[in-house]
């Protein structure tokens, strides 16, 4: 049996937050899941964030309001979170006010999840009020959070976002938050940096001591916001230690504003969730795509393994066409790469037919529209890869050398009719993953795990090799 209490989802990131239909899904499909934790978090809704202290229109209250009742059809806390930190005046009784009130009209909704998100702020206290009022960032923090547990009584689960929510080491202000916080406030980590590869136990446990008790995992995959925008994260859940649950009270993976395309992630990461010390990654990942892929599934299946980029599998780019570039390489040396040069073609050929398959069968016309960018760059690109393998086939064929050459000017003249697309299949040209050691203000700094990726697209890959033979054995050199 697990020993996670939260698993879910918390949508945190920045962008264009889910529709309301899109949310409703995701609760049911965590219900089904044996996930139990949804979190309204959307970090470009105002009312969460830049106007924190305005009221719900009541609208919006009623989706939030079904929202919890859809939630609790299914077997999942939904919960909601306030995000004050940017404009807050700690000392300002007012504003104090204005918190509690906000959390606990989220409450009387029936929500028993409550989160203080006092993330992406100041490292520092900002107004001269708080300077005189507060010894530190971590007091204020601290006397907020206080405040806000007696608001909202028993019974409700407080979960504190700090400033400080990234990497192992100890910090005053973390030592400050562990030694001063109620034991029963749970207290949120992303791993080592903002989208951790890999958490160990290690890393986990350095944090929790500091932190005085469990911690909860807000896991920033498969999100890809920011300069990730042009990411489709199909990434299956990994990297995870399998006994996290020993210092980690729950996992809640913030998603891409893609809902149902951020489903492959979640639905793999159910089933780390449900028992770690099993969890076959790759077993997942093919019954997720196969439940969320239904009416295309093959295609689906073929769609998501080229977008399985991303910081937990910064290597993967499509593992059978990975393989097959390796192997026509060693066979060029070798001498004799038709056999390789005909899997390579078949392969190809069913990628290019996954495109009009999607299109036509996938029976989740949401997750159709949302992944249509993705689509036409699959399609693209693969069609960038039939052209090198076509031409390599001419190169290594029986043929004239003007037949080979004119095969070239022919491979050049089809890439020529294929604008490079900005959504990314088979790996970036170029993405920028922000990857941070330390977030304070004076302090903040790149970590060691990959961040700023270049020229690892696939699809150039084989077409770099194309023409690089061509150059050499056409009697040039490669410029």
């Amino acid at each position: 049996m697990t020993g996670f209490q939260h698993r879910g989802v918390i949508e945190g990131f920045y962008g264009t937050p889910w529709a309301h239909q899109d949310r409703l899904w995701c609760i049911e499909r965590l219900g089904a899941w044996d996930m139990n934790r949804y979190v309204y978090a959307p970090k470009d809704d105002p009312l969460h964030r830049a106007r924190w202290r305005d009221p719900h229109p009541d609208a919006q209250a009623r989706e939030l309001r079904e929202l919890v009742a859809k939630g609790e059809a299914c077997g999942v806390q939904v919960g909601f979170a306030v995000s004050p930190g940017l404009s807050i005046h700690y000392a300002d009784a007012d504003d104090r006010a204005a918190v509690c009130a906000k959390l606990a009209w989220y409450r009387d909704l029936g929500a028993r999840f409550l989160a203080l998100a006092l993330d992406d702020v100041p490292s520092k206290l900002v107004h001269a009020g708080d300077r005189r009022a507060f010894a530190s960032l971590a007091g204020a923090h601290l006397a907020l959070a206080s405040q806000v547990l007696a608001a909202i009584g028993g019974g409700c689960t407080l979960w504190l976002v700090p400033t400080d929510y990234l990497g192992t080491g100890a910090t005053d202000y973390l030592e400050e938050l562990g030694a001063g916080l109620a034991p029963e406030v749970e207290v949120g980590w992303t791993g080592r940096t903002v989208l951790s590869p890999t958490i160990t136990l290690a890393e986990a446990r350095a944090r929790s001591q500091v932190l005085r008790r469990r911690l909860l995992l807000w896991d920033n995959t498969p999100a890809a916001d920011g300069p990730m925008r042009n990411m489709l994260h199909m990434n299956p859940y990994r990297g995870r230690d399998p006994g996290l649950a020993s210092c980690v009270s729950g996992v809640l993976l913030n998603p891409m504003r893609h809902a149902r395309a951020s489903g492959v992630t979640l639905r793999t990461a159910a089933r780390y969730l449900e028992d770690p010390a099993g969890y076959d990654a790759e077993r997942a990942f093919e019954e997720a795509t196969r439940e969320l892929g239904a009416g295309a599934e093959d295609a689906f299946g073929v769609f998501a393994r080229a977008h399985r980029f991303s910081p937990l599998t910064c290597d993967d780019r499509d593992r059978e066409l990975e393989a097959l570039h390796e192997a026509l390489r060693r066979a060029i040396e070798a001498g004799d790469p038709k056999p390789v040069l005909a899997a390579l073609r078949e392969a190809v050929a069913l990628r290019a037919g996954a495109a009009e398959r999607l299109r036509r069968d996938l029976a989740d016309r949401r997750l159709a529209a949302e992944i249509e960018p993705w689509i036409a760059s699959h399609a693209c690109e693969t069609r960038r890869i039939a052209a090198a393998a076509d031409f390599l086939a001419a190169l290594f064929g029986d043929g004239r050398a003007v037949d080979r050459v004119y095969a070239f000017f022919a491979l050049e003249a089809r890439l020529s009719r294929e604008p490079l697309p900005a959504e990314v299949s088979y790996g970036p040209r170029r993405v920028l993953y922000p990857q941070l050691a330390s977030l304070r203000d004076d302090e903040m700094a790149l970590a060691e795990d990959p961040t700023l990726l270049r020229g690892r697209n696939l699809a150039d890959a084989f077409v770099e090799l194309a023409e690089a033979q061509a150059l050499s054995r056409l009697g040039t050199h490669p410029a």
